[in-house]
């Protein structure tokens, strides 16, 4: 293979990997699972803000309800609302009826409950591209300093190596939610909302549901229903630095 030839290559090669490398970047930082929401906020509670919001999903594996209800408590720490996991107080193991729930929420002070409830999971199946990669190294050698007839002093020796990659189909996860917020004093749902959840081959449960929870929670501090907490400033931070 002509020296010409592998460069011309190696040029193509690496401006399909810049290529490849801003669509990424322009997707979201290559993240192993993003989130979409859409989310409508009821008129009558615009102005409502909550302070204790119940986190209820609706999912028949214990694990996966587990998982969601740890991921928005923690999240919601970051605002000025707290989040109860429903498995806390609303035990599993039996059967409530209406006026034992809310009798739980009034002692436990939570103003708002949201539900969660899975409505798709399945698997996109996209076909990952044949590549070939070009590698060439160059070597030192007598021959470097011998002259020659067009190109003055000689070259080195070159070693070039072909790498084939891809050619093969990957498996997608997908994961569509629904959420709804209730306003426990009036029984009215305040906020409804719908979720994709989509992630790469590499992306585990853990990973797509942290995606989940944290564009849900970054949408209900959006829609004002859940107060974010306050900046602080320099000063602040000055001040407590004096006080260590």
């Amino acid at each position: 293979m002509s020296t010409g030839l592998v460069l011309r290559l190696n040029r193509r090669l690496h401006g399909a990997a810049l290529t490849a490398l801003a669509a990424c970047f322009a997707a979201g930082g290559c993240t192993p699972a993003s989130t979409e929401i859409n989310s409508f906020v009821d008129p009558e509670f615009a102005d409502r803000i909550y302070s204790r919001v119940l986190i209820a999903p609706k999912y028949a594996d214990l694990g996966d309800r587990t998982a969601i209800e740890e991921a928005f408590v923690g999240l919601l720490a970051d605002t000025e609302a707290e989040g109860v996991p429903s498995l806390s107080i609303l035990l599993p193991t039996r059967d409530w009826k209406d006026e034992e729930i809310f009798k739980l929420m009034a002692e436990h002070q939570i103003d708002a409950v949201l539900i969660i409830n899975q409505t798709d999971s399945y698997q996109d199946r996209e076909y990952v591209p044949e590549r070939v990669d070009i590698h060439t190294d160059e070597f030192l050698t007598a021959r470097s300093f011998r002259g020659g007839r067009r190109w003055g002093y000689g070259r080195g020796y070159y070693n070039t190596r072909v790498t084939r990659s891809g050619g093969y189909y990957v498996d997608l996860p997908r994961v569509r939610n629904e959420l709804r917020l209730y306003d426990v004093a009036s029984k009215k749902q305040a906020w409804f909302a719908t979720s994709l959840t989509a992630g790469d081959s590499s992306a585990t449960r853990e990973e797509m549901i942290d995606s989940f929870a944290r564009e849900a929670v970054a949408r209900l501090t959006f829609d004002g229903l859940v107060r974010p907490l306050p900046k602080r400033s320099e000063e602040d931070e000055g001040n407590d630095d004096e006080d260590d």
